[in-house]
């Protein structure tokens, strides 16, 4: 009886974590007049919707969100507001969008558009071959810079980039925060791509909502298996090994001796706070290396003191730089972008 109860509990508990609402008002800053069609949504999902004439918005859910609100309207700017400020029906005041300072012209910067767009679609949309499957269709809206004396290339957009993904048959509206492209060159003087630095909070939509083409159906499953977020998902529901994915780390700090094969349970322990939340701690402090079953290999390494992060019912991991990622997992780029409520029933 009393294990009947548990579970009848538990189901109740579910449930309503289950359903989840969250309302609010837009208004202009400076008028207080309601903003009707501004676009609300959870940052990286298709979880969204658009304000109606009061400037008002309602937004169910069937899982509990950890991803911030976005909301974004042309001609003012983006603002982003925790989950948590949502409980009570906020007024969300959006200012003007002025105008940008980076507008002014940079004396050294010596590089034509051209050559700054074919580094910016390279480094945002992906190196992959697929990646001319993914067309930007307001690249006008984006402006660029590059600093010879930092040797450092910047772009800036005040309102989203739209970009249309033949490959996975998503639209993405992406709201670009930083974009920066580190140049370094050595003695040798082969100027080479260091590091880039982007963030930003997408949207998704279907290109067809009325019937998903079978080929993106294929790809995004594709896609899926070697994605961060499965990983995630997976790590979890501790099905890392039945899920196609292989760890490996070194027996010393360097790395200078062969990887070895390892589990999930020597390098991280897993524990269940509640529906939403796992909490995953790194027993190891050393590099772990991921490998998948098409060979593809990924790595990521502890990044806070406590060596510990936590995953949502959603696949999302936070604190978000709490772990460093690299290989598969830190080359990802637009073409391969999945919404992080992908595959989710």
């Amino acid at each position: 009886m009393n294990n009947k109860l548990v579970i009848l509990i538990a189901f109740f508990v579910h449930s309503v974590g289950f359903a989840q609402t969250y309302s609010g008002t837009v208004l202009d800053a400076k008028t207080n007049q309601p903003l009707p069609s501004v676009t609300v949504y959870f940052d990286g999902t298709t979880i969204g919707v658009i304000t109606d004439l009061d400037g008002m918005f309602n937004i169910a859910s069937k899982q509990t969100i950890n991803a911030p609100l976005v909301i974004s309207y042309i001609g003012y700017k983006t603002q982003v507001v925790a989950k948590e400020s949502l409980l009570n029906n906020p007024i969300i005041k959006l200012q003007p969008q002025t105008t940008n300072l980076d507008e002014v012209i940079v004396t050294d910067d010596d590089w034509s558009r051209e050559k700054k767009l074919r580094y910016f679609k390279r480094e945002f949309l992906g190196r992959s071959i697929y990646s001319k499957d993914c067309k930007i269709t307001n690249i006008d809206k984006i402006r660029f810079r590059y600093s010879k004396v930092d040797q450092t290339m910047y772009a800036m957009a005040d309102e989203p980039i739209i970009i249309i993904n033949k490959y996975l048959g998503y639209k993405v509206e992406y709201n670009l925060i930083d974009f920066e492209i580190i140049f370094e060159t050595p003695p040798s003087g082969f100027t080479y791509i260091n590091k880039v630095l982007y963030s930003g909070t997408s949207v998704f939509s279907e290109l067809n909502k009325r019937k998903i083409k079978k080929r993106y159906i294929k790809n995004r499953s594709f896609v899926y298996k070697t994605s961060l977020l499965y990983f995630m998902r997976s790590l979890a529901n501790n099905s890392l090994k039945e899920n196609g994915f292989r760890l490996f780390k070194s027996k010393d700090e360097k790395q200078s001796k062969p990887l070895f094969e390892t589990t999930q349970s020597e390098v991280f322990n897993t524990k269940i706070i509640d529906i939403d939340k796992t909490q995953v701690s790194f027993l190891d402090t050393k590099k772990i290396v991921v490998s998948f079953e098409n060979l593809d290999q990924a790595f990521l390494l502890p990044n806070t003191t406590d060596n510990v992060f936590y995953i949502d019912s959603f696949g999302i991991h936070y604190p978000i730089e709490s772990i460093l990622f690299g290989g598969t997992f830190g080359q990802s780029r637009i073409v391969n972008m999945l919404p992080s409520d992908y595959n989710l029933e």
